[in-house]
């Protein structure tokens, strides 16, 4: 019982210890950088980007640095350095109440003029990160059906919730904590009626009531259909959509906007992103390459004159600038300052050969994930196992036991530490 103890104590040690060493290392030597903000210019016609600079400052950025810190960079993809006032002059859609305020509305761009008014209708960001995903997320199943037509100026949640089960969608009173039979009749019928083959794979909806209208939620079948399904006046509208079940729809995210152009962004199986719009479910492919939805979060940007879709991962941000008719104008990839190797990370990698690392995600949950070192990982291995060695010899005036040797081999500091605190050489 007493060895067992002892074993249990050293994993124990070394699980918590890669999960808080790493983590308070990062806390201390690590700076919070975000994402570059890559946009495209419709004055220069060309990809223009904010960031934070890592590592050396250039001359051409400590030059143009009039009003904030040098490490803030406004950078084009000619490389050529702005200051922030000429930055924000070339995005007028984005900062359009600062062109105001210098005199400079209304816009002529491309031969056309747009007032405050016009670049105000047409603006819209159109967001899907990877969190929200179905299956990235440890969603609940069980989802509010809001009234669309309230009878009043705002929506309210209603008293029920409603999941889908095997063969039914099935309605339960939060209130009494019952099924409501007709509701759930009611809409099983109706959408068994519309052609809905049981069971769903997916429910997407805005399960919030703070939006301008309640747009319902789209259910996927098992047979990849799509059906759109309103609550009105407590009664069920189910129309099936004619996306081809051959996309294999795997998330929608309904946006609820109100210049009511998109209904929102459709995933298909095959990683693709498609714009959801409100003639009669029409889809626009949109022509992203090198597209991962499970890691990378998707941004577009939609104004008068120009659609820019903008999606990165944690080091990479690319971006497609697009026509209203979404023909490709001009592709940039760019590798974010906040990737740069210091020497803080390079420490950290040898010092590591592993970490449990708990990310906070937007969703408001802790996501646990293994991460391995690098080969720097193993010259940190070797320190610890030739101190390790050396402190042993020091104290006991032995070597350390097989075993011992062994752990620390494999697991580097951990497993020092590890034998310090179960006491075992």
């Amino acid at each position: 019982m007493r060895r067992l103890a002892t074993l249990s104590l050293i994993f124990i040690t070394i699980v918590v210890a890669s999960v808080y060493l790493p983590m308070l290392y990062g806390k201390v030597f690590f700076e919070r950088v975000e994402k570059t903000h890559l946009l495209f210019s419709p004055v220069t016609e060309r990809f223009i980007y904010k960031e934070k600079i890592i590592g050396p400052i250039p001359v051409a950025a400590r030059n143009k640095a009039e009003d904030h810190h040098a490490e803030i960079a406004y950078h084009d993809a000619d490389g050529t350095y702005y200051s922030r006032v000429e930055f924000e002059k070339k995005l007028p859609f984005i900062y359009y109440k600062n062109m105001e305020l210098w005199g400079l509305m209304p816009l002529r761009l491309g031969g056309e003029t747009f007032d405050k008014k016009a670049i105000k209708a047409d603006r819209q960001v159109l967001e899907l990160k990877s969190v929200e995903i179905d299956g990235q997320n440890p969603e609940s199943r069980i989802w509010p059906l809001l009234e669309s037509n309230p009878g009043q100026a705002r929506l309210m949640f209603p008293e029920d919730r409603f999941r889908m089960t095997a063969d039914a969608m099935q309605f339960v009173n939060t209130e009494a904590n019952h099924v409501d039979m007709r509701l759930t009749k009611d809409f099983t019928r109706v959408l068994k009626k519309a052609g809905f083959t049981f069971p769903a794979r997916s429910v997407n909806g805005k399960f919030t009531i703070l939006k301008p209208f309640d747009e319902g939620v789209f259910l996927v079948d098992a047979d990849y259909r799509v059906f759109h399904v309103k609550r009105r006046d407590n009664r069920p509208e189910v129309i099936q959509t004619p996306i081809d079940p051959a996309l294999k729809t795997k998330h929608i995210k309904v946006l609820e906007n109100k210049r009511r152009k998109y209904v929102g962004l459709l995933l298909a199986g095959d990683d693709s992103l498609h714009l959801l719009t409100y003639d009669n479910y029409r889809l626009i492919r949109l022509p992203l390459e090198h597209y991962d939805p499970n890691r990378m979060d998707f941004k577009l940007i939609v104004n008068s004159l120009y659609r820019t879709a903008v999606w990165s991962d944690e080091t990479t941000i690319r971006a497609v600038a697009m026509d209203r008719d979404f023909r490709v104008l001009d592709r940039y990839t760019h590798r974010m300052s906040r990737a740069t190797l210091t020497t803080a990370h390079r420490v950290y990698q040898a010092v590591f050969p592993f970490a449990f690392c708990m990310e906070s995600k937007d969703g408001g949950f802790l996501r646990l994930s293994f991460k391995l070192g690098g080969w720097l990982s193993l010259i940190g291995i070797g320190i610890c196992f030739i101190g390790y060695v050396s402190w042993v010899g020091f104290r006991r005036k032995r070597l350390p036991g097989t075993a011992a040797l062994l752990l620390v081999a494999l697991t580097g500091i951990y497993g020092w530490l590890a034998l310090e605190v179960s006491g075992e050489h």
